[in-house]
């Protein structure tokens, strides 16, 4: 599984050749690039994310471990270090698609890294990963994807780049307002920012060999005050966070990936393939195996 960390290369594996006029973001239409065939790509993870809307796309995509096939009109999201996958199986006669992506540094210094995930929660790992559109916001995403696809290829008139990252911030702020999401985003406490790096390092780092002394070296914290202000924050350890993703990322390597039990197990940090196959039962009441035949 690829893992692409710049914009660029992801772009050329599609057989897209970009001509970036920020290395941050690049948006496209769907259409002028993809044609009306069957294609698949993945799975593979990204340092940036991808925000594609769609209508008339008769698709099959996975995002983490949810599936979808969106024909309406759809806006789906995928953050840094989620596993995806998709396949393009034909285009209806009027479909229409736009895709970003992008980095926050194309937003300046207004947010930091922490404030954007609070600001936009939909673009965290455990949000859904897809919005279907009513008739009225599906108008509003077409027009502000239309103009900032136009803003982006008029690249070089003054002040280019702030209209690019404005015009970028009022489709999140709109994506914002149809999650209906509250504005009370901050967070009251120490315990709740630690938690929430936390969880950050586990969406990149995610292995059974990886323990609580790790991620609080990484965070600059005791291993209590960490295991402490995980509890107080999410009402779990952080063992039981770290089991958690250890299993999300496994489920979404069994059903994106053909690689072999075995490989799947080493690259989760498992030392045998036997450990795996108990740790994957006990957590989830079946093995690794029978999960990955599943419908």
């Amino acid at each position: 599984m690829k893992l692409y960390p710049n914009i660029r290369d992801l772009l050329l594996d599609w057989g897209i050749t970009p001509k970036l006029n920020n290395e941050n973001i690049f948006i496209f239409r769907i259409e002028d690039h993809f044609e009306n065939k069957p294609l698949s790509f993945g799975p593979y993870q990204q340092d940036f994310f991808e925000l594609t809307f769609g209508i008339g796309h008769d698709a099959d995509i996975k995002i983490g471990v949810s599936q979808f096939k969106p024909i309406k009109a759809s806006i789906s999201f995928t953050s840094p270090y989620q596993i995806t996958s998709w396949s393009i199986n034909r285009f209806q006669e009027d479909s229409l698609g736009y895709m970003i992506l992008f980095k926050p540094q194309i937003m300046g210094g207004s947010l930091n890294k922490i404030d954007f995930y609070k600001r936009y929660p939909f673009l965290n790992l455990h949000t859904s990963p897809m919005l279907f559109l009513n008739d009225e916001q599906q108008n509003t995403i077409v027009h502000l994807m239309q103009t900032l696809h136009k803003e982006y290829n008029d690249g070089g008139q003054k002040g280019h780049q702030t209209i690019i990252a404005a015009y970028l911030t009022i489709i999140l702020e709109k994506i914002r307002e149809f999650f209906q999401t509250p504005d009370n985003l901050g967070f009251t406490s120490r315990a709740q920012e630690i938690a929430f790096r936390f969880e950050d390092l586990l969406k990149h780092q995610a292995r059974y060999d990886l323990k609580i002394p790790h991620f609080a070296e990484q965070l600059h914290i005791s291993t209590a005050y960490l295991s402490e202000a995980v509890k107080q924050a999410t009402g779990k350890t952080a063992h039981g966070i770290i089991k958690e993703y250890v299993i999300l990322k496994a489920k979404s390597l069994l059903t994106q990936t053909d690689s072999s039990i075995g490989t799947i197990a080493d690259s989760l940090g498992f030392t045998e393939a036997t450990n795996f196959n108990k740790y994957f039962k006990k957590n989830t009441g079946i093995t690794p195996k029978t999960y990955r035949k599943l419908p």
